[in-house]
């Protein structure tokens, strides 16, 4: 997904932005004394606390922004990264005001909260993904569910330009 939208990227002479969100619910659990985590391997369950979630999400922003940064590199485009705390997906989407196209990954349960000047389309609708380009109102909102399907679009997409 990343390579297809970093060759949109190119294609446009857009910058590459990357945003990892700490989702602040995750956090607020982590705090709560009865909270638990449990281990893949060994089934043990252990308590979860702040100071150890923090650290693994910053190792994740971290790797999102080498993978960024590697793939915005090869295809030669500008990128910048920043790491918001908050609630997703409206961080992404407060973020992402400045924008003209966002790119965002889904789980079925996560709804997109209405924002002015936002429009949504679902990735694989290209009938309303061909509409929404040729408007020039507002940012556009590329979601999906899987990453492979979002891809497909951007790549559908960069063949279109």
């Amino acid at each position: 997904m990343l390579a297809a939208a970093a060759g949109l990227a190119e294609k446009m002479e857009a910058e590459l932005v990357g945003l990892f969100v700490e989702n602040v619910d995750l956090l607020h659990f982590a705090a709560l004394p009865f909270a638990r985590e449990v281990g893949v391997a060994s089934a043990a369950a252990r308590p979860m606390n702040v100071p150890a979630m923090e650290r693994g999400l910053r190792a994740l922003a971290n790797e999102a922004r080498r993978m960024l940064e590697g793939v915005a590199a090869q295809a030669s485009v500008r990128c910048s990264f920043r790491v918001a705390r908050g609630a997703e997906p409206a961080e992404l989407l407060a973020e992402g005001q400045e924008a003209d196209l966002i790119v965002l990954s889904l789980t079925p349960a996560a709804t997109l909260p209405r924002v002015a000047g936002m429009r949504v389309v679902m990735a694989g609708d290209s009938d309303a993904l061909r509409t929404a380009l040729q408007s020039s109102a507002g940012v556009l909102v590329l979601a999906g569910e899987y990453p492979e399907q979002l891809a497909d679009t951007l790549r559908a997409l960069l063949e279109e330009q």
